[in-house]
């Protein structure tokens, strides 16, 4: 059976040509004229307008034509090159580093939970100043503004990454709760709501259904670092008298549950060697398989990307900047529109789809780079559901984590070529996630 065709994502492309930077100026106004030139501007230079798919095959035709080398300083200044000029979308245009909308919220997470990530963005000289709804990056060198431009795009992908995952539930716990759960998840932010005895829990959402299973199933024995919240010295609610007497040893006690390991109902993990109840352990793997210790990945991790969308991969002989012996692979994304579900911010919620562009070199490394982004794409760690960082919409399809070149040229600050490390760090936050 045949897919179905996907949408144009880009159907009013303009190509602007200058004849006269070829060797054969007329044979280029005949190819062009065969191909619908649809008008001409001052000087010179052609303009052919249509989809996408068409203006590629006028660029990939006219790219195998001589190039005059001997042009004059006009054309030169004019144009060293045809180029595509799109309408949209915005984010294939390279603009001058700005301010970046932000919530006040996320922000204040961020400050808390993660202010060395944070640091690392401002030690590349540049000034973060963080408003209520604005962050603006300004470099300390005002010659070095590329430097402004690359600080952004770190922080943009690292705040849309905790921004997308984040939630915030609010809970009843008593006094004991408190002091013996909440050391165990400082990755979560707590502040103190209304009531007396309610608190309110800020965290990646995994994180936040890791503590309600232990709310759930409440540990019955506690290891004396965690009752023990006072200058007296107390004792364990319980204590086996094997443990009495004795230091907790971390291997005698599992990490998840704080009860004592029991020799015929535990299971220790085969690459990090940590150990665990195997109850414990299955429940924890089905909410992320990961070593709940160290975080090293076991099995498939599977994302929150909606179901039905198509990534579909193309190649054309035109080529990057940086790889000229090779083509282009094109990858076409395509996300519908449709309800959240469970694992979604919003659940219940109608989000919004996306169509998306990205760029590869048809070279061997570019080839492995596609099948570890199609297996990504296959499960679902490529987009996800949240807030656009660009528009400021919510309940949108944005990219997750995994860093996609969207533009054939413009180098790292345009996010396209030349970058000589990106299939290298591509390939690196890929095998974080386990794919290789």
């Amino acid at each position: 059976m045949e897919n179905p065709r996907l949408p144009e994502i880009f159907d009013d492309v303009k190509l602007s040509v200058d004849p006269y930077m070829f060797l054969e100026p007329q044979r280029v106004l005949k190819k062009l004229k065969d191909m619908s030139v649809k008008e001409q501007v001052k000087d010179s230079t052609l303009v052919v307008r249509g989809p996408y798919k068409h203006i590629e095959d006028i660029y990939v035709n006219l790219s195998r034509l001589g190039r005059n080398k001997k042009t004059n300083g006009a054309h030169e200044a004019r144009s060293s090159q045809y180029h595509h000029t799109s309408p949209r979308p915005k984010a294939a245009r390279c603009t001058p580093a700005e301010s970046a909308e932000i919530d006040a919220a996320v922000v204040h997470y961020i400050k808390e939970k993660h202010a060395a990530q944070l640091d690392q963005i401002t030690r590349t000289g540049v000034d973060l100043q963080i408003g209520k709804k604005h962050v603006t990056f300004r470099p300390l060198n005002i010659e070095q503004r590329i430097v402004a431009q690359l600080a952004r795009e770190r922080f943009v992908t690292f705040y849309q990454k905790i921004a997308t995952a984040l939630q915030a539930r609010t809970y009843y716990l008593n006094t004991t709760q408190r002091h013996s759960l909440l050391p165990m998840f400082p990755e979560l932010l707590h502040s103190t709501a209304q009531g007396k005895h309610e608190i309110t829990l800020t965290g990646n959402y995994l994180d936040l259904e890791r503590f309600e299973q232990y709310l759930r199933s409440p540990p019955k024995t506690f290891p004396q670092k965690q009752t023990s919240h006072t200058d007296k010295v107390s004792r364990p609610i319980t204590s086996p008298p094997a443990l009495q007497n004795k230091p907790q040893d971390k291997d005698e006690i599992c990490s998840i549950c704080l009860e004592p390991l029991v020799n015929l109902q535990v299971k220790t993990l085969e690459k990090c060697k940590h150990t665990f109840c195997k109850d414990c352990l299955k429940e924890a793997f089905n909410i992320k398989p990961v070593c709940p210790m160290c975080g090293v990945i076991y099995g498939a991790l599977k994302g929150t990307q909606p179901k039905g969308g198509k990534l579909q991969p193309t190649v054309t002989a035109s080529h990057l900047p940086g790889y000229e012996k090779y083509g282009t692979i094109i990858i076409r994304y395509y996300i519908p529109s449709g309800i959240q579900g469970d694992e979604h911010p919003s659940p219940g919620e109608p989000y919004e789809g996306t169509s998306r562009i990205a760029y590869l070199p048809d070279s061997p490394e570019g080839r492995k780079v596609l099948k570890m982004l199609t297996q990504a794409f296959d499960q679902r760690l490529t987009f996800t559901i949240g807030r656009s960082s660009t528009t400021g919409k919510c309940n949108v399809v944005t990219w997750n984590d995994i860093h996609h070149k969207t533009s054939r040229d413009g180098g790292q600050t345009c996010y396209g070529y030349p970058d000589p490390d990106y299939l290298n760090r591509v390939q690196e936050e890929l095998k974080a996630k386990g794919i290789y």
